[in-house]
């Protein structure tokens, strides 16, 4: 029989709030070992990208620092 293991994946950069990004579900074998999910893992690093180039209007876009 065949389980699964889903962890749910953060990010945060810098001082921003962490945003989830979702889910990494992960197959295990009969003996618990982990059966790597190489496309599942290039998607989700695939939208780590996304959120961090293209940020929600809410979180702003503006990367400007003040001079202080």
């Amino acid at each position: 029989m065949t389980a699964s293991l889903t962890l749910p994946v953060f990010l945060r950069v810098g001082s921003t709030p962490e945003v989830r990004l979702g889910d990494f579900t992960v197959d295990l074998d009969g003996e618990g070992t982990l059966k790597y999910g190489r496309p599942e893992l290039a998607q989700l690093l695939r939208a780590a990208a996304d959120e961090v180039e293209n940020p929600s209007p809410d979180e702003g876009g503006d990367d400007a620092v003040a001079d202080g």
